[in-house]
């Protein structure tokens, strides 16, 4: 058995969706131990930071791939793969605000929202080997652009990740 791979779903998704299951089931077919990651999304992203085996893989899509970032900031890991990574630092406190409070309650949107403004992402100083991808219509910076794809984990975007591991 290879290295196990975490999968990080994006905001409000879970790992029993159909498009994680299909990436899931494409990964353990190579040979993976697939290990979902199923935020909780109430909680602040600093409290989403879990410890992963040695050697993990962890693939993150949008505000998945930024607990990614954070896992493999405090903690080694081979590789990660960062999927439509969300831009945090464009966000303002207020937009973060009103999107969380479509989830949950307006002192608990705001406690979120104060905690990813506190997120630094900076690829650079990421000790960790590290591939970025977008959705070409995303028009997003990234090491591969997922062809016909926007933010949204699609066959083809499964595919472009499939092919890095």
């Amino acid at each position: 058995m290879k290295n196990k791979i975490y999968i990080i779903p994006g905001f409000g998704e879970s790992c029993r969706e159909a498009r994680y299951k299909a990436l899931a089931k494409i990964l353990q077919v190579k040979g993976y131990n697939v290990l979902p990651v199923s935020p909780d999304w109430y909680k602040p992203f600093s409290k989403a930071v879990f410890q992963p085996s040695k050697n993990a893989i962890l693939i993150g899509f949008s505000f998945g791939a930024v607990i990614a970032y954070l896992v493999a900031k405090k903690y080694k890991c081979q590789k990660i793969i960062l999927a439509s990574l969300s831009p945090i630092h464009t966000f303002s406190y207020a937009s973060l605000v009103k999107d969380y409070a479509e989830h949950m309650e307006q002192n608990q949107s705001q406690k979120n929202a104060k905690d990813i403004k506190k997120i630094k992402i900076n690829l650079k100083k990421l000790e960790t080997p590290f591939v970025t991808l977008a959705g070409k219509r995303e028009k997003m910076n990234a090491d591969i652009l997922v062809p016909r794809t926007g933010h949204y984990m699609t066959k083809t975007y499964i595919a472009s990740i499939s092919k890095l591991l």
